[in-house]
């Protein structure tokens, strides 16, 4: 009898489970641990560089607002006017 692939497989979930305990017993607790290593001083600079200060995203949306308002005058509004049939 063919043996069932794809979730149905316990027997190779068990195999998994068990070389994966094997090598983090093997590799110790470093194995385990995230690397706690300093943060590059230029790469942050570049990063902070790039980053939208505290309030610019409030005066992003206002103007967005404003803008879409005006597109929507100026068209005449897109739910008053009727579309030309082709």
């Amino acid at each position: 009898m063919a043996r069932v692939q794809g979730e149905g497989d316990y027997e190779s979930a068990r195999r998994y489970n068990s070389r994966t305990r094997s090598f983090v017993k093997k590799a110790g607790k470093a194995a385990t641990k995230r690397p706690t290593g300093g943060v590059d001083a230029a790469a942050l600079r570049k990063a902070k560089s790039k980053s939208k200060g505290g309030r610019q995203d409030e005066r992003d949306e206002k103007l967005l607002v404003t803008l879409m308002s005006r597109k929507a005058k100026k068209k005449g509004g897109t739910r008053a006017r009727a579309r030309p049939a082709h």
